[in-house]
Parts: structure tokens; C-alpha cells; sequence
């Protein structure tokens, strides 16, 4: 099924545990949830004991 612009809503929550902004596309019609950014797994490396920043992406390549 195809998504008009006007069939999805944009959520925008805080993560309790982050502090991180959390973005859902969200079907207004049946309640479903589209899309999550950041992906789930990003806010656990985020959590990580090994966690740096830099490590993911230096901003050089």
C-alpha cells in the first residue's frame, strides 16, 4: 500500500534513559509505526561501555 504525504504523522518523543530525540513516521490512518530514527541499535551503542563518538564516524573519510 502507498503512503500519501497527508496519511503519515511525524512523532517526536525524548528517550528517558538518553536524552536522545527519538523520530517516528507514523500511518495516520491505522496507528502503525513506519519508520525509527535513530535505529533502535544506535541508541544502544550509544549506551555501550565502549562507546566513542569518534569511533563511528571520524568526519574525515
Amino acid at each position: 500500500m502507498e503512503h500519501q504525504p497527508g496519511d503519515l504523522r511525524l512523532v517526536i518523543e525524548q528517550d528517558e534513559d538518553s536524552g536522545a530525540f527519538i523520530y517516528k513516521t507514523v500511518d495516520r490512518r491505522t496507528g502503525e509505526t513506519l519508520q525509527v530514527l535513530p535505529r533502535e541499535d544506535v541508541l544502544k551503542l550509544k549506551h555501550a561501555a565502549s562507546y566513542d563518538p569518534g569511533a563511528v564516524y571520524d568526519g574525515l573519510t
